[in-house]
C-alpha cells in the first residue's frame, strides 16, 4: 500500500478519538509523518482541567505518572488502527510529553531494519560528538548512535546502552518518581544545552522529546525545529 495524505489523516482522526474518551479531551492539534517504518504523531494543545491544575501546583512526576498510564493503556488500541489504517505492522510504541509547552508525540515503530539515513560524515561526527558531551553530564554514554529521521521539520536519534545499573535498579525496585526526576532533568539538561545544538543543525529548535525503553536500555532523541515564517 502507497501511503498518501489521506491516510495519515484517518490516523490523526482516530488518534485523537482514542485519547479524548481515555483522556476526557482530545488535543486541538494532531498531525502524523511516516518515515520509512516509523510514524510520528505530533500532538499540541492536549492538556485537561486536571492536567493543568497539578501543573500548577507543580505535582510534575503525577501528571506524567497520569498521562503515560492512560496512554500506555491504550497503546495496543492505537498500534492495531495504525497498522490497519495502514497496512503497516506497527510493534512497539513510546510517547513524550512536554507539559510546559503543551506538546507531545508518540512514536510507532515497526522493528524490522530500515533504510540507513544518508548523512554528510562531517555533521554526523559533529553531531554525535555533541551528544555525547552533553549526554554524558546526566547519562551513560551510549554504545552507538542512529539517526533514523531527519528532515527540514526534525530530527530523530536511537542510542542504545544509556542506563547505568543504579537506573535499572529503579526500575526492578520500582522506584519510579525517582526515575521520572532523572528522567526530567536529563531532558531539561539537552534543553540548556539548546542552542549548541541550533548552531549545528542551523535550525530553531521548537522542543525536545526524549522517549525511553527501558527493557532494551535505549532511547529516541527528538528535535523538533520552529518552521520557518513565510
Amino acid at each position: 500500500m502507497v501511503v498518501v495524505q489521506e491516510d495519515l489523516l484517518a490516523v490523526n482522526s482516530s488518534f485523537s478519538k482514542i485519547i479524548k474518551r481515555g483522556i476526557g479531551k482530545g488535543p486541538e492539534n494532531c498531525y502524523t509523518v511516516l518515515n520509512a517504518n516509523q510514524l510520528y504523531v505530533y500532538i499540541r494543545n492536549f492538556m485537561t482541567p486536571a492536567e493543568e491544575i497539578l501543573m500548577n501546583q507543580k505535582e510534575y512526576n503525577l501528571v506524567m505518572k497520569y498521562r503515560s498510564a492512560v496512554i500506555s493503556a491504550l497503546s495496543n488500541e492505537l498500534l492495531k488502527d495504525a497498522s490497519q489504517l495502514l497496512e503497516i505492522s506497527f510493534d512497539s510504541m513510546y510517547q513524550d510529553w512536554n507539559f510546559h509547552t503543551n506538546s507531545g508525540v508518540l512514536l510507532l515503530v515497526n522493528n524490522r531494519p530500515h533504510p540507513d539515513i544518508k548523512l554528510d560524515e562531517n555533521f554526523n561526527r559533529k553531531l554525535f560528538q555533541l551528544i555525547r558531551m552533553v549526554g554524558s553530564q546526566f547519562h551513560k554514554t551510549p554504545s552507538e548512535f542512529k539517526v533514523i529521521k531527519y528532515t527540514e521539520n526534525s530530527c530523530a536519534i536511537e542510542s542504545k546502552e544509556i542506563m547505568f545499573p543504579l537506573e535499572r535498579l529503579l526500575i526492578k525496585k520500582g522506584n519510579e518518581d525517582l526515575l521520572l526526576t532523572h528522567t526530567r532533568e536529563i531532558k531539561k539538561g539537552y534543553i540548556q544545552h539548546k542552542r549548541l545544538f541550533e548552531d549545528l543543525f542551523n535550525r530553531s529548535i521548537e522542543d525536545i522529546y526524549m522517549m525511553w525503553d527501558c527493557n532494551q536500555s535505549k532511547h529516541y532523541l527528538i528535535f523538533s525545529f520552529k518552521r520557518p515564517t513565510p
